[in-house]
């Protein structure tokens, strides 16, 4: 594998250099060449009917996205079905990585899942689907996001198959709805006047990973068919794609990065001032850290360790001395496995009764069932509390050693209380679209288009159920990265392999932990319903004024009920061996040290003897907590209206082109959260109402020798992301922590501008180079604090169901409503300019001799620079209240550089590409003091693919594809300075056998 990354970076120049040659040996010939010989039949014919597209191959399919992306007034990218049924990728949000500005973020198993645009994320890019706006959510593992609840379009839920284009409009416009900052994503299902007459196709797929081990099917279909009727044009078409695979991923992860001194800091050693504090119920005193638990920290160790600062280098602010090298909150290994079926469906009706009238009924629905398994072993307990299960103040500091940048590469502890942990997430997607539009043309001048349609996407988990093994109060339990800074060896201190290694019971008096179950309920909903009316009229062959209406309503509910308890006395006779099965197979890739197996629930067999999901009195702790569920909903109103002028003038011997105009747009938003006041649930409602007027300018230069000058300008907005909305408030009496809500969020609002210069140089070859600039007003963060809980307004009643009783107790809750929480809340806040440069270049090498005339080239590359201001807040005990910080940072989600390249070939038969995408590193989150790090960031990447195709015969293709070739991971470090890893994970490489008929 590295050799394959050395010949990627080895290429990268050469290709630059022969794009620089080639654009000059086009330029040259352009002026030396004789006059080119007369069209053949087949290059001069043109389609009779308009609205036929005619894709025949991938070479074609880039000509016909570089025809539209020329003819555009705004700055638009458009990729191509390259043949019926197939896209140019194996994944849509896989294929929209090739436009330049956009970068992908993956899901579990690696898997595309969505896209930021010009390093804004994908909250800020809205998704239209037949021109009429989606939202597609699922699932994922908590530390990979969990469960998108916000405006976000997961592509993953969609086969590629079924799309016949995609569009990426960058440059706003006021007749196109607002709502996006990023950029408008257009996805159009097939219709069957884009065919000619008759069409047929199936494909047959196999696709296997080398980590899973597994081979899984993928089929696709496409029927597509028109008529002349007595009554005008009549086409229909319906489209299907099914596939089942299962994606793995394996590595380490540290859950969060917390100082020693967190949770009650280590237990120190005998000598120095005692900690904790003496108590006979936990057996706690001079000589021991508990029952059986001998103080057996190593003073030089101890010292080490506690004195230490971060080294963060004042990046936002230093804590007090003496907080304590950091450590993993929960180090462990884990294993996520994703069985998923995908299935698709399109139709299409087109009627067009005379040469004016048009209309359309588009269908789609999409269905995305996933069962995710996820397993961990890990110690536990250095993100525990004394007062929750005994933790990490009854842990022992055995040994210790740092590397150069501070961070703690090796620990040795005693008093670990070590888990197996499994999981299974039972998550169903479905998305049901209509969309009714035509028009009618009154005259030569005068026109009118109509649309409506509605779209629906559920995310329904009726089940995630979570069941932890524990084996408490271990001895010489280890962490070491001195060998690996991405996956420590992991010492555990007993043999994990062996299911009674660990305990299932109820909690002791003492605290001492024996495992627990989790369970949780999650419903999320998004409808969309849009309704427009718009109208054209032609003044002259110079001016057309264009107007219309749009009523948009969109509905967002989210439901979460939890359940869960303390472990249950197994019944006699039953031991772990009994309700166990194996991890096998563990840590390809990882390195040394790293366990092939260990001993974890097997759910089924557990649910025989006590079914934990019964949610009833019979098992207790299955029931669900009403009182502190998630019930949350938005809902939008917002009425729009446009004006705006189209142009097409010839000044100076200069094409100008493009339009002018302004949108006006009024959303009420009314948001609600049920609060559990005095034990009963009660609605809590904000509505916020406001209005924008947006304008926008798309004017176009059309230079001598296909040379076309861009220049975009306007005001657009971003609003906020559901959840945010939601005025509810989340409290943990046991971490102390409190998460507001805020129906009161303005939009992000920008203004923007664009210049982009576009060399169409040869046929279906083009050069470009482009400015952006973004000046947003405003940004949402989370701004952290502290606070005591009795002046947040409220009620105690919310820390007596969070979990654990106000007045203390056995295991007691360590917040009472006296005491200072960290309080989370979503607020406007400055924003910031983002200022970014664009090159794209495509080029077939037609100028070569023979074969190779058959090669050609796409390459692009972005540069984006943000300078967000970001609030952070820090507890400074030299101060009597909260200090308020800030920083400067980009984006969270901005890759500063992001570049594509394929090389591909193709003649009569065969076609081949290999292609890499690669995105550099980028912040995932901005951390205040209040845990003692200054960012979270994700390493770049690049990932490399390729396919070959060869025609057998006329309707009949096979092909093959390799995806991740060189199985590139992905990691998330913590603090800049220290670059601890909280993530480090894996998901291998794919091959994919196909074969496709058609006629």
């Amino acid at each position: 594998m590295k050799s394959s990354k050395h010949m990627g970076k080895g290429l990268q120049p050469t290709l630059i250099a022969l794009a620089i040659s080639t654009l000059a040996t086009q330029a040259w010939a352009q002026e030396a060449a004789p006059p080119a010989p007369p069209a053949t039949a087949a290059e001069s014919a043109t389609p009779q009917d308009p609205n036929v597209v005619v894709v025949t191959g991938f070479r074609a399919s880039l000509n016909s996205a570089l025809n539209t992306k020329k003819a555009s007034d705004g700055i638009v990218d458009v990729i191509k079905a390259e043949d019926i049924a197939k896209f140019p990728d194996a994944n849509l949000a896989e294929s929209l990585q090739r436009v330049p500005g956009v970068a992908l973020a993956r899901g579990d198993g690696g898997e595309g899942k969505q896209i930021t645009v010009r390093g804004l994320s994908a909250g800020f890019t809205r998704v239209r689907i037949n021109g009429i706006e989606g939202v597609a959510a699922t699932g994922s593992s908590d530390i990979n996001g969990s469960t998108n609840r916000g405006r976000g379009f997961d592509f993953s839920v969609f086969a590629s198959e079924l799309f016949n284009s995609l569009e990426v409009r960058k440059t706003s416009e006021a007749a196109v709805e607002e709502g996006s900052l990023g950029a408008t994503v257009d996805l159009r299902t097939g219709r069957p006047f884009d065919f000619k007459g008759r069409t047929v196709s199936f494909g047959l797929q196999e696709n296997y990973n080398d980590l899973s081990k597994k081979t899984q099917p993928r089929v696709t279909a496409l029927l597509s068919d028109r008529w002349e009727t007595p009554y005008g044009k009549v086409g229909a078409l319906v489209s299907g794609a099914w596939s089942k695979r299962r994606a793995l991923e394996e590595g380490y992860e540290a859950v969060d990065l917390l100082s020693a001194n967190a949770d009650g800091g280590f237990c120190s050693p005998v000598g120095v001032a005692q900690n904790p504090a003496s108590s006979a119920v936990k057996g706690i005193n001079a000589a021991n850290c508990g029952f059986g638990e001998p103080r057996t920290s190593n003073l030089a160790a101890w010292n080490d360790v506690m004195g230490r600062t971060d080294n963060n280098g004042g990046t936002i602010a230093s804590p007090a001395a003496g907080s304590g090298a950091f450590h993993p909150r929960i180090p462990r290994y884990r294993r996520s496995m994703t069985d998923y079926e995908r299935t698709g469906i399109t139709g299409a009706l087109q009627w067009k009764p005379s040469s004016d009238t048009d209309v359309n009924l588009d269908l789609m629905y999409g269905k995305f069932d996933n069962r995710r398994y996820d397993n961990y072993i890990s110690a536990i307990s250095f993100g525990r509390t004394l007062q929750t299960a005994n933790g990490k103040p009854q842990t022992s500091i055995v040994d210790a050693h740092f590397n150069e940048n501070g961070s703690w590469d090796y620990g040795k502890f005693n008093g670990v209380d070590i888990r197996s942990e499994g999981l299974l997430d039972v998550y169903t997607t479905t998305f049901k679209q209509y969309v009714f539009s035509g028009g009618h043309r009154f005259s030569d001048r005068f026109k009118v288009n109509f649309l409506h349609g509605t779209s629906n996407s559920e995310l329904d988990e009726p089940m995630r159920a979570t069941v932890q093994f524990d084996s408490p109060n271990v001895d010489g339990f280890s962490f070491d990265f001195r060998n690996n800074r991405n996956v420590p060896a992991l010492n555990f201190g007993i043999d994990v392999s062996n299911p009674n290694s660990f305990t299932f019971a109820a909690q002791e008096a003492d605290g001492t932990l024996h495992g627990q179950f989790v369970g949780r309920y999650l419903n999320t909903q998004n409808r969309l319903k849009t309704t427009e009316l718009n109208g054209a009229f032609e003044v002259n062959d110079n001016l057309t004024l264009r107007g219309g209406y749009s009523n948009r309503k969109n509905t967002w509910s989210n439901v979460e009920i939890a359940s869960g308890g303390n472990g249950l006395a197994l019944p006699a006779g039953v031991t772990l061996a009994d309700i166990t099965q194996q991890v096998s197979g563990f840590g390809k890739g990882l390195g040394a040290n790293v366990p092939s197996s260990w001993a974890a629930v097997d759910l089924d067999k557990l649910r025989a003897i006590y079914d934990i999901e019964c949610h009833c009195a019979a098992v207790p702790g299955s029931q669900y907590a009403y009182l502190t569920q998630a019930n949350r909903a938005v809902e939008e109103k917002i009425d729009a209206l446009y004006g705006m002028v189209d142009f097409n003038y010839n000044w100076g011997g200069i094409g100008w082109r493009g339009n002018v105009g302004v949108r006006g747009a009024e959303t009420k938003a009314t948001s609600m959260a049920l609060l559990n006041v005095n034990g009963q649930l009660q609605p809590n409602i904000v509505t916020k109402k406001y209005r924008d007027w947006l304008p926008a300018l798309n004017l176009t230069a059309q230079l001598p020798r296909d040379v076309y000058l861009r220049f975009s300008a306007g005001k657009t907005l971003s609003r906020p992301e559901y959840v945010d909305l939601a005025p509810s408030a989340t409290v943990s009496g046991q971490s102390g922590t409190v998460a507001i809500g805020n129906g009161n969020l303005d939009p992000i609002r920008a203004r923007t501008y664009d210049l982009q210069a576009e060399w169409y140089y040869a046929k279906n070859a083009m050069v470009s180079l482009g400015l952006f600039r973004k000046e947003i007003d405003s940004f949402i963060q989370t701004v952290s604090e502290r606070a005591v809980y009795n002046t947040l307004g409220l009620p105690n009643d919310l820390l007596v169901f969070s979990g654990c009783s106000i007045t203390g107790g056995t295991p007691g809750c360590p917040t009472s409503p006296t005491d200072s929480v960290v309080v989370s809340r979503k607020v406007n806040t400055p924003g910031g300019p983002l200022n970014g440069l664009e090159f794209n270049v495509q080029t077939p090498f037609t100028f070569l001799p023979g074969v190779w005339k058959n090669f050609g080239m796409l390459a692009n590359y972005t540069y984006v620079k943000s300078k967000i201001t970001y609030i952070t807040r820090v507890d400074n005990p030299n101060t009597a209240a909260n200090e308020q910080l800030q920083v400067q940072a980009n984006f969270t989600g901005l890759s500063p550089r992001a570049h594509n390249l394929t090389l591909f070939y193709e003649d009569a038969k065969f076609s081949a590409r290999v292609s890499k995408a690669h995105r550099s590193s980028y912040l995932l989150a901005v951390l205040g003091d209040v845990q003692g790090h200054d960012f979270t960031v994700v390493d770049g990447s690049s990932n490399y693919d390729a396919s070959i195709s060869y025609q057998l015969t006329p309707n009949l293709r096979v092909s093959l594809e390799g995806q991740n070739l060189t199985d590139e991971p992905l990691r998330y470090g913590r603090d800049t300075q220290r670059n601890d890893t909280l993530l480090y994970v894996h998901s291998g490489r794919s091959a994919v056998l196909g074969l496709s008929y058609k006629f």
